[in-house]
Order: structure tokens, then C-alpha cells, then sequence
């Protein structure tokens, strides 16, 4: 007898998605990549981790971090598709992985058409798409709004084992939301690791704008079987004015737990200004953070990014920026070069770096 589960089970998914039972289908799968090196130049005053250092180094990723990516899509007919995404970061510097995983970047399997974008696994989240395309630096360089932000400490840049969902377009606007499994974990708390996320953006040739909230769940007490929600949330815009462009944002990150003596409530406030010439561009960008603590004074931290780029063709350009930030004695906020991490000294050490070099995309 022959196995009829199959068919019937395939002509159900097709039901929920909208997809006709069978279609004459065409792959298209390419491959794409960056590759960014360059050459920096770091000094850290002391704080309270040790004296005062200074660095001559070749890094990687400053303006783009490297990587490799394949892209597939096969038309399943009737304005619907089948997509995935493996992306692999790797240090153009030495040739080393960026992360353990091989495909830690993304790894995404979905389906699309006319009403719903919905994929599986490793996402990037609603939030850093809300701050990505209202960027002037677009998540690169020094002073990008991921470092304004310090969205590095959130811990919800990416997000694994995820389902994740995008709205069509609709007069500009578009919403999308992200629900993970967290960690998986067999053993209490096994939501740990679980993040939720929703965003709006609306996008048009002169404004962009974005609202965003994500909540994660992360062992607490520490070494616990409890758990608590870390929020964060924000609002974001750029507005183009042709040869130039504004961009400002807010957000604020509330950590698992009360506030300490070294751990609060973050709030970030930072503006961005792109000018534009004929084959280059000048990236000016200032914001500050502020965390609140308990007992001890407030965190301030005042972050600076100034970044020049010339395009010697459409896929390649030359970069030279400055960045810096000052902390206070309660402050411990480091410099990102694009989303590589500069070290610093610890509390009160504030980090000045120079750095220039080259991406080429393909």
C-alpha cells in the first residue's frame, strides 16, 4: 500500500501558508560575502582593572564585519517562495572564526509571500533592525548606534532557535516579531535564554523610524533555577535630507534583578549626521549613557565617532575614523569597532582609538 501521510501532510502546510499543492518551482542560490581589514590604533586610560595601556594592531570588521553567506530561494508559484540564509563570520585578520558556531551569524529556513515572511532558527532581532536602519553608520564604524546604545550588554543582538515573522509592507510601514525556544535547557529554569521581540518601522525616501520592545529571560539569582526578564526597549529616526541626513535615538535597557552597586537601569540618548559628496562621505555621531545605580553614583559615559569613507568603486571603499568615550569613576563603557569590542581598563578608564582600512563586498 502506498504511504498517503506524506502528500496529505505537504497539502496541509501549503492550506496554512497560502501555497498552491504543487508548483513548477526555479532555484536561485548565491553567494555573497565582506571582507574588512584594517589597521587601529588604541589607548585606555587607567581605571580600576589596571594602569594605562596603548595598542598598534590589524583588526577586522571596523566598517562591515567579515563573512560569508549563501542565499536561496525557490518560487513556489503564485507569489510565494522558500528562502534560507547561512551566513558565517570569520577575522579577515587571521582567518579565525568570529564565533564557535559555524553559522552563528544566521542560519534561517522560511517561507514567503504576498502576507507573511515567516522563518526558523537564527535571527537577528526586531530590535537591531530598528537601530540598523536608522544608523547613519549602519551598524559600522566607531560611534554606531549599537554603541550609543551599548547594546552589546542587552545580550539581544541575535537570537537562537527562534521563529520569526515579518508583515508585508504597507504604505511604508511593517512589523515584525520574534519568539525563541531560549536554550533548551532539561533542567530548571527552562525558559532561560527565551526572548521575545516586536517592532514597528515605518520607511519612506526621507524618514525612517522605529519603535522597538524585547524582553529575555536569563538565570537569576546566578547559578539559580529561577529566572527574570531583561527589557529592552526604544525609540529611533532618521530623517534624509538629500546630501545629508539626521538620525537620533533613545533606549533603555532594564537588567534582571534590582539595582547595585555596579548594575542598573541604562538609558542611552545619541544623535547621528551623515554628509554626502560625490564618491564620499563624513559620519559625525554623539550620545550618551547614563546607568542608574544603587548606592553609588550614576554611570555617565560621553561617546564621540567621526568616520570618513571614499568609494574607489561600488563594492569597495577606504575608511578612517576616530572614536571615543569617557566614562566616570562608576562607568565602565567601552569603544566598538563596528561590533568588535575595544578593550578598556575597567571603571573610570576612558578609550581613544584611530583606525583606517578597506572593505570590499561581493
Amino acid at each position: 500500500m502506498k504511504n498517503r501521510t506524506a502528500p496529505l501532510l505537504a497539502a496541509l502546510a501549503a492550506a496554512v501558508v497560502g501555497l498552491p499543492a504543487s508548483a513548477q518551482s526555479t532555484t536561485n542560490v548565491s553567494v555573497y560575502g565582506v571582507v574588512d581589514t584594517g589597521v587601529e590604533y588604541q589607548r585606555a586610560t587607567a581605571g580600576s582593572k589596571g594602569p594605562a595601556t596603548t595598542r598598534k594592531e590589524m583588526v577586522n570588521g571596523t566598517n562591515a564585519a567579515s563573512r560569508i553567506g549563501f542565499r536561496g530561494t525557490e518560487d513556489l508559484g503564485g507569489g510565494h517562495r522558500a528562502f534560507f540564509v547561512l551566513e558565517h563570520g570569520f577575522n579577515s585578520d587571521t582567518g579565525a572564526s568570529t564565533f564557535t558556531n559555524f553559522f552563528a551569524r544566521k542560519a534561517v529556513v522560511g517561507l514567503g509571500g504576498p502576507w507573511v515572511e515567516l522563518s526558523l532558527s537564527s535571527h537577528l532581532t526586531p530590535a537591531f533592525w530598528a537601530q540598523f536602519i536608522t544608523d547613519v553608520n549602519t551598524f559600522g564604524l566607531y560611534g554606531n548606534s549599537g554603541t550609543m546604545s551599548a547594546f552589546a550588554l542587552t545580550g539581544m543582538l541575535r537570537a537562537s532557535n527562534g521563529v520569526n515573522y515579518v508583515s508585508p509592507e504597507f504604505n511604508g510601514f511593517r512589523g515584525r516579531l520574534l519568539y525563541t525556544f531560549g536554550d533548551e535547557r532539561e533542567t530548571a529554569p527552562k525558559d532561560a535564554g527565551r526572548v521575545i521581540g516586536v517592532s514597528g518601522e515605518y520607511r519612506s525616501p526621507t524618514l525612517s523610524a522605529a519603535v522597538f520592545h524585547q524582553v529575555r529571560r536569563s538565570v537569576f539569582p546566578a547559578n539559580s533555577t529561577s529566572s527574570a526578564s531583561n527589557t529592552y526597549q526604544g525609540l529611533t529616526g532618521l530623517y534624509n535630507f538629500g546630501d545629508w541626513a539626521l538620525s537620533a535615538g533613545l533606549t533603555r535597557f532594564d537588567p534582571a534583578g534590582p539595582s547595585t552597586k555596579t548594575s542598573g537601569v541604562t538609558t542611552s540618548l545619541w544623535m547621528g549626521a551623515i554628509l554626502r559628496f560625490a564618491n564620499s562621505d563624513l559620519r559625525l555621531n554623539l550620545g550618551q549613557i547614563r546607568t542608574d545605580l544603587k548606592g553609588a553614583t550614576d554611570g555617565k559615559s560621553l561617546l564621540v565617532g567621526v568616520n570618513y569613507s571614499y568609494q574607489l568603486s561600488k563594492r569597495t571603499n577606504l575608511y578612517v575614523g576616530v572614536g571615543q568615550v569617557d566614562n566616570n569613576a562608576t562607568a565602565q563603557i567601552g569603544l566598538e569597532g563596528g561590533s568588535r569590542a575595544i578593550p578598556n581598563n575597567g571603571l573610570g578608564s576612558d578609550t581613544t582609538v584611530f583606525g583606517t582600512g578597506i572593505r570590499m563586498t561581493f
